[in-house]
């Protein structure tokens, strides 16, 4: 019984001098106590490498709310769909075709409202053949990879040294926006760290990084009230498979 009580009174002793410390040490992965910039610059090489990915989730564009889910790759094939206004638009794309099909809802809402009712009719019953230009715009795979790519990484716009440990600098434009570690939580199953960034003090940033390696981001938030959202990414480095559609099924524009 005394060698009970005196390890008891050892433990609380070592709990109340360290506090919660201790749990967090013993819970907490070595990624999740790393600084800021260690994380950041782990989740970019992390992503840059991805040949593939999916993207699902909400965006708001200029205040109109959209709805994606988007399987991607680096050789430019895309599959999935958008919802607007709880209309869904289907999209393909191949290297540099791309068709879209749609409920005639998204289409006279993306149209402004003008799209004759004919010319709807037919869009939702057939796939629309996009130029070479707009195919490029949609599912821009490398285009989304480079936001994940450290610009300047730890170095302030006039060359001085950035901030210390728990915050990083990471590009927002031309300017660079400092990011800290808020925690380790639970994603889908896998640990990830949390990173927040606040640009301009205006709304917050928010990144889930993936504890184990390879490093992905998973969860990307953005508080803007009118181009923010929320988009989960998963399924990285699977094929993508897409067929594109039957002649008899294609209109051109």
């Amino acid at each position: 019984m005394r060698t009970i009580r005196r390890l008891a009174a050892a433990v609380a002793l070592v709990t109340a001098s360290a506090g919660c410390s201790v749990y967090d040490d013993l819970t907490t992965t070595d990624f999740a106590q790393q600084d800021a910039d260690a994380i950041v610059a782990a989740a970019s090489e992390a992503m840059l490498g991805v040949t593939s990915l999916r993207m699902t989730g909400q965006v708001r564009d200029g205040g109109e709310q959209f709805f994606v889910d988007l399987s991607m790759d680096r050789d430019d094939r895309c599959t999935g769909t958008f919802r607007v206004g709880g209309s869904h638009l289907d999209i393909r794309r191949i290297g540099d075709r791309a068709w879209l099909k749609g409920e005639a809802g998204a289409f006279n809402r993306l149209g402004g409202g003008s799209v004759p009712r004919q010319a709807l009719d037919r869009l939702s019953s057939s796939w629309l053949l996009v130029d070479a230009r707009t195919a490029r715009r949609l599912c821009d795979f490398e285009g989304l990879l480079a936001t994940f790519e450290v610009v300047d990484f730890g170095q302030e716009q006039d060359g001085r040294k950035g901030s210390g440990k728990g915050s990083s600098k990471q590009a927002e434009g031309d300017a660079t926006v400092p990011s800290t570690v808020v925690e380790e939580t639970t994603i889908d199953g896998d640990k990830a760290v949390h990173l927040t960034a606040s640009p301009g003090g205006a709304h917050d940033e928010n990144t889930w990084v993936l504890s184990e390696e390879p490093h992905h981001v998973v969860k990307l938030e953005s508080t803007s009230m009118r181009d923010g959202g929320t988009l989960s990414f998963s399924e990285f480095d699977a094929p993508v498979e897409v067929e594109p559609p039957p002649r008899k099924d294609v209109i051109r524009p």
